[in-house]
Parts: C-alpha cells; sequence; structure tokens
C-alpha cells in the first residue's frame, strides 16, 4: 500500500479522473496527470473479480507495483484494472503494468 498521504481522497479522484490522460494497455488503463510527487489509487471493480479478497489482493500488488515506480517517477496515477487481468499470473501481470507504466513516460516526453 501507499502511505495515506499519496493515495487520493475522493474529490481528488474525482478531478484528476476527469482530467487524466489515459493510456491503454492489454489488462489495465491508467489515468496519468503530472504533480510534482506521487499520488495513486488502484481501482478494481466486481467485474473484475467478485471476491472482495480476491480485488484487495489484486489491488495490494497494483499498489507495490506504483511503490516501486515512486523512486524514479513523480505523478498522479490511476490505474484501472480490466476484467483479463485476473487470468494473468503474477509474473505476466506485473510486466502488463510495468509496460503501460512506460508508455506514460513516452507519451510524456
Amino acid at each position: 500500500m501507499l502511505a495515506r498521504s499519496q493515495r487520493l481522497s475522493r474529490t481528488q479522484f474525482s478531478q484528476y479522473f476527469k482530467t487524466g490522460k489515459r493510456i491503454h494497455g492489454d489488462c489495465v488503463t491508467i489515468v496519468f496527470t503530472p504533480f510534482p510527487t506521487l499520488h495513486g489509487s488502484v481501482v478494481v471493480s466486481k467485474k473484475v473479480a467478485k471476491s472482495a479478497v480476491t480485488r484487495n489482493t489484486l489491488r495490494r500488488r497494483v499498489y507495490s507495483q506504483l511503490r516501486s515506480v515512486a523512486t524514479t517517477q513523480t505523478g498522479i496515477y490511476i490505474v484501472i484494472l480490466k476484467p483479463g487481468f485476473t487470468t494473468l499470473s503474477r509474473i505476466q501481470a506485473q510486466s502488463t503494468i510495468q509496460e503501460t507504466l512506460k508508455k506514460i513516460t513516452h507519451h510524456t516526453k
């Protein structure tokens, strides 16, 4: 998990969700907004996983990926998982998120 100070409030989430740049991957969409520090949020709907335990597990895994990005990148990241994400292995899921995050760095330059 990210620290509470690095997570988005509901009003911040709504604001940046509407105005951010969307980068689509195979099983994930990231809404990105440039910002001097790292802030993030992860969305896992019931369409992705019916069980709350599974949704929370997926959310924690994605938050750990965001935490690893925190040392090299800044900005506001809203990560939205798509239904196909649950069929990926842990390694495939990590590489999918990393590839999508790399697309963001290419779009911002």
